[in-house]
């Protein structure tokens, strides 16, 4: 296997050993802090944990995000890098976890340019994956006239404009009911699904774990079922690998309900239940909520997604004596007008069906933005690779709201190629990385930071 002597790898691995799951970023911010200093950088941080540092005069700030999406079996943090060869090509892939190169990679780029180069300005913002909080509570003197954003995910894109997204949240309180006594109990438990990003992923059609098991369940109820539990969904951006319900089933109806068991078990473990809960609750109409809302591609442009949405999480809880169901969809628009449309549209079909909606989280896209850090860099990329292109993406980036934060500084982003981010499958394509460290270099001596 091919060696990779890169600086910005060994930094990463030293990342990859740091718990930094969004919400949990506090050591690794402590680490950043304390390695941009030993770098000669003046280091700040406002309250949202965003991280400043500054040498010399810079004429360019690189900036990523240091939080990443942890999805995993473990729930102690544990990102244990692995090397796998595919089709010739060489990736470095996580055991049982996602990896975290999005956005870790880029941190570990921007800490070795930190190191080497002299008049340069790295913004590490906070808790991007879980609605880009960060970027939307800066409070940070920027000095430098463009940015350069280190977070997207393929090596020939050079992107000029993102998708705006929304968090909507649905919340049904149900009645709770008692069991009938002569009932068997089964557990189902999703089996198989890949999950995947929900922006630049969604157009492969990924199957959605909690929309599959629904599917299920309705089919169960309407053989004479009971649901007790349903939760569905890890991250509210990323297609959902695992869901799970509790269900239990009236002698009188177990054969009815056995065909269905059997028939789920290409999608689920079916195993009979311990679970002896004395109450259930009428699932039908947080079902009618999950199969109203839209999910997938609602609108392309020359067979490129410009407005998505994907359910993404699914809880249950107890209040009082209801059992309140909460599903979270996030939408994504590379046009504001439609992603306002659309979700207007989809709260006033959810209020209709009786559930309490509300929109925890908006960030309108990032227009195509043309600039000189865009000609430079794309003409650094003509001369690095065979097919570059500039695009807009159908994910989300910082640039949107740094944007309308900092008006006057011209954006632009790149970055290696990271395949099935926000999953287990997560990988980094080394090749792209080796291209990308090279790029990066070019860029810096263009704009005079060594």
């Amino acid at each position: 296997m091919q060696e990779y002597p890169l600086e910005s790898l060994e930094v990463f691995f030293e990342i990859c050993k740091i718990p930094h799951a969004s919400f949990k970023t506090e050591l690794l911010k402590e680490w950043i802090k304390r390695e941009a200093k030993k770098c000669g950088a003046l280091v700040s941080c406002d309250n949202a944990g965003n991280i400043h540092c500054v040498k010399g005069t810079p004429n360019l700030c690189l900036q990523g995000h240091y939080d990443m999406v942890y999805v995993s079996k473990n729930a102690e943090f544990s990102v244990i890098p692995k090397w796998v060869e595919k089709e010739g090509k060489t990736y470095l892939c996580a055991k049982d976890s996602s990896l975290g190169a999005d956005n870790g990679i880029a941190v570990a780029s921007m800490l070795v340019a930190l190191k080497a180069c002299k008049n340069i300005e790295c913004l590490f913002t906070n808790d991007e994956e879980v609605g880009m909080i960060g970027a939307n509570h800066i409070a940070l003197n920027l000095q430098a006239p463009f940015m350069l954003n280190c977070d997207s995910e393929d090596i020939d894109e050079v992107v000029c404009g993102c998708a705006g997204g929304y968090d909507l949240e649905c919340k049904m309180s149900c009645a709770a009911f008692p069991l009938p006594k002569d009932c068997v109990f089964f557990s189902l438990q999703t089996q198989g699904f890949m999950g995947g990003h929900s922006g630049i992923e969604i157009h492969k059609n990924i199957p959605n774990a909690i929309l599959v098991l629904a599917k299920i369940v309705e089919s169960l109820v309407q053989a004479g079922a009971f649901v007790i539990q349903f939760n569905g969904g890890e991250k509210r951006n990323a297609i959902p690998v695992s869901a799970k319900c509790e269900i239990a089933i009236p002698k009188l109806a177990l054969k009815a309900c056995e065909e269905i068991l059997e028939n789920a078990k290409l999608h689920c473990v079916v195993t009979k239940s311990g679970v002896k809960d004395s109450m259930y609750f009428d699932v039908l109409p947080l079902l009618q909520v999950v199969f109203s809302l839209e999910n997938g591609v609602i609108v392309s442009e020359n067979a490129i997604p410009i407005l998505s949405s994907n359910l993404g999480i699914l809880r249950q809880e107890m209040q009082g004596n209801r059992v309140v169901m909460c599903c979270i969809a996030m939408g994504r628009g590379n046009r504001e007008s439609l992603m306002l449309e659309h979700l207007n549209k989809e709260r006033a079909k959810l209020e209709e069906l009786g559930a309490v909606v509300e929109v925890i989280d908006f960030y309108a896209p990032w227009e195509r933005e043309e600039n000189l850090l865009v000609e430079k860099v794309f003409e650094i990329y003509k001369k690095h690779r065979k097919n570059p292109h500039l695009k807009s993406i159908h994910a989300g980036l910082e640039c949107g709201i740094l944007k309308q934060k900092y008006p006057n500084i011209g954006f632009v982003s790149i970055g290696p190629t990271i395949l099935h981010p926000h999953s287990v499958r997560e990988c980094l394509d080394m090749e792209s990385l080796v291209s990308f460290d090279k790029i990066l270099k070019e860029i810096l001596t263009q704009f005079d930071a060594f």
